[in-house]
This record gives C-alpha cells, sequence and structure tokens, in this order.
C-alpha cells in the first residue's frame, strides 16, 4: 500500500463520514507522513519539515471525530504552506490563515459540522487561532458532547484550591484575558491555566 493510501487509511474512521468525499482528496495529494499519536496535553497535532525528508504530521488517537478533523486540516494548512508559500513565512501568520481558511470552508458549506462547531468556526473565520485550545469558543462547543470527567477551573470559586492529573496543587487566583492566573501551593510560582481544564477541588483547611 502506497503511502497516499496509507494515510487515508489511518484518517478515513477518524473524522466524521460527511467529511470523507471533500477530504479523501486532500488527504491524497499530501505527500508526506500521517501517523496517530498518543494523547498529548501540550497539543493536538503537529507538522514537521525536515529538509530532505518526507513532511510528517501527527494527530492525538483520542481527539473525537470533529476536533481530529479539524486539527488534520490544520495541519494540512502547514504541509501546504511549506510546499506552496515563501520559506520565510510567520508559524501562524497570514499564508497559514489563508491555506486553512480555503481548507476548512468546503467543510462549513456541507454541514459537516454540528451546528454548535459551525457558529465557533464560522466566527474563527476572521482570524484563526493557532490552536483550539486559544479559542474558547470553539473548544467549549467541541467539549459539548463529551461527559466531564470532573469540573472545570472555571466553575470554581476565586482562591478554591485545586489538584490537576499529574498531581500538582494549585490555588485560583484571577482572571487574566483568557486564562486564570494560579499559584502552585509547592513553588509559589505563578501559572496561566486554561479555564476549561478538568481539575480536582480540595477541601478548604
Amino acid at each position: 500500500m502506497g503511502a497516499r493510501m496509507k494515510n487515508w487509511a489511518v484518517i478515513a474512521p477518524k473524522v466524521p463520514p460527511a467529511a470523507h468525499p471533500g477530504l479523501e482528496k486532500i488527504v491524497r495529494a499530501y505527500q508526506g507522513q500521517i501517523r496517530l499519536s498518543r494523547p498529548r496535553r501540550s497539543k493536538w497535532g503537529d507538522f514537521r519539515w525536515v529538509a530532505g525528508e518526507p513532511t510528517r504530521i501527527s494527530i492525538n488517537r483520542d481527539l473525537a471525530p470533529e476536533a481530529f478533523l479539524i486539527t488534520l486540516l490544520h495541519e494540512l494548512a502547514h504541509a501546504q504552506v511549506q510546499a506552496w508559500d515563501a520559506r520565510d513565512h510567520l508559524p501562524h501568520g497570514p499564508e497559514w490563515q489563508r491555506r486553512y481558511r480555503d481548507l476548512l470552508r468546503p467543510f462549513l458549506d456541507h454541514d459537516v459540522f454540528s451546528l454548535p462547531v459551525a457558529r465557533a468556526l464560522r466566527r474563527s473565520l476572521g482570524q484563526p487561532k493557532a490552536s483550539c485550545g486559544a479559542d474558547p469558543d470553539l473548544l467549549k462547543a467541541l467539549q459539548a458532547d463529551r461527559p466531564a470527567a470532573g469540573p472545570t477551573l472555571e466553575s470554581l470559586p476565586l482562591g478554591t484550591s485545586f489538584k490537576t492529573r499529574d498531581g500538582r496543587v494549585f490555588r485560583k487566583g484571577t482572571k487574566r484575558r483568557t486564562r486564570f492566573e494560579c499559584v502552585e501551593v509547592s513553588t509559589g510560582r505563578t501559572f496561566a491555566v486554561h479555564p476549561l481544564m478538568e481539575v480536582t477541588p480540595l477541601p478548604t483547611a
């Protein structure tokens, strides 16, 4: 099986079936490798380019179909910029934004996404974010159909202590723009934490 056939065999079961007619041609045109990755907390996918080697896209295997499709289009836009545009581009600059919009629009026009996700995507098209996590409206829409494992940070009262999945303990502080400033209890260091992070609240002393 050729690389392009393998790419589609990897992708097809992971995306909404309604996306197949438009997506198959795009995926088969990509000359690099697409693979599934273990779940990563820091990112949903990435694009890698090394001179003289085929480019590589990796996407977290645990993503729901809509999130998987959005991430795939995001990374394919990087691949198109690398192949077709000037070399001195910013990672999520005008070239990438244009390529991403052009890839995404047909799927919005053909009702591939649920209504809440489609609305959030349309709102973001003017200036697409560097990741789904940087777009709170889109992230909420994508999480709407997934049962939460626990409460999110934004649902906790100010000053509440909470534990993250990796066992670190923080105290919730005030919101600055899109994230909460939280103090790690063991070190006293302040971190900007996403409001939709699932956390475990701790009892007050």
